[in-house]
């Protein structure tokens, strides 16, 4: 079994926890939306990748069990300093970067800004694309165990793929997150970010993404519900494949594309699938 060490680094922000496993390139996880989000949500993908890559998944800035309650934030732009430091106190000059749902919005703001800092970027359902917020990335209340278990069920295509113990794991990680001191109104200044059209139009990579330069994997799962892969889905054959020319051409121009058959968690549902789906192209040379 892969041996998963727990850090924590003192940074301008607050404390970060960090999920830490392997040895080789440096890779960071960069986890979802959500008051229960954090590097947890990657514990099921690790095992896959440590065999070739250091591993490091940190709580985003404001998320997780690292410090909830940051001051003026957390920021799209304070969290994107965050790992920049994160990366300056590790020696890490420039890393690989895999970003989940919100993760892969800011792993793009990250490459869009310092590109000289990420290696190859693949974006894992991301986030930052649809125009419209998420429904549900707010939450008003501290959910029970029962009702995160139905969340998790209803995010996956096929939950049948999860077994029990990774299933009650996923959802002991949320739940632990979720009951965090401070969880509920900490995410408050990144909801506003999201949730405000005219602040959000500011964010969103659209504007970026022709400028990203850096190699990147964009990943979508085949059900997910958010904007533009359902769109990407139904026109997929019209473009062979190729995205850039479909009518959301939301991509870098050095990306490649590929789909699993999952919902809007790949690396829950598929984690061994994903891992080997995107390993090869985070070590190629070309």
């Amino acid at each position: 079994m892969t041996a998963i060490h727990e850090r924590r680094v003192d940074l301008g922000g607050g404390e970060t926890r960090s999920r830490d496993a392997g040895a080789g390139p440096p890779l960071l996880l960069l986890h979802g939306m959500g008051m229960a989000s954090s590097a947890n949500g990657f514990d099921l993908l690790i095992p896959h990748l440590a065999g070739r890559f250091r591993v490091l998944a940190p709580d985003l800035l404001g998320f997780g069990l690292g410090t909830r309650a940051v001051q003026a934030g957390p920021t799209f732009e304070l969290i994107v300093d965050q790992l920049r430091e994160f990366m300056d106190r590790l020696g890490l000059s420039r890393v690989h970067l895999v970003g989940h749902s919100l993760g892969g919005w800011v792993g793009n703001l990250l490459a869009y800004e310092s590109p000289q800092r990420v290696s190859r970027l693949v974006a894992l359902c991301s986030a930052g694309l649809n125009v419209q917020p998420a429904a549900g990335i707010r939450a008003t209340a501290i959910p029970s165990r029962p009702q995160v278990e139905a969340l998790v069920r209803g995010w996956l295509h096929d939950a049948s793929r999860v077994s029990d113990g990774d299933l009650a794991h996923v959802v002991d990680t949320l739940v632990a997150a979720a009951n965090a001191p401070g969880a509920l109104e900490s995410l408050d200044p990144l909801l506003a970010q999201q949730e405000n059209p005219a602040l959000r139009a500011r964010y969103l990579l659209m504007r970026r993404l022709p400028f990203v330069e850096v190699p990147t994997l964009v990943v979508w799962g085949e059900h997910d519900p958010l904007e533009p892969y359902p769109v990407w889905k139904a026109e997929a054959s019209q473009v062979d494949h190729d995205f850039t020319r479909c009518s959301r051409p939301w991509a870098a121009p050095r990306a490649r594309f590929a789909s699993l058959p999952t919902g809007h968690y790949p690396h829950w549902e598929l984690p061994r699938e994903t891992a080997h789906l995107i390993a090869p192209f985070l070590l190629a040379n070309d």
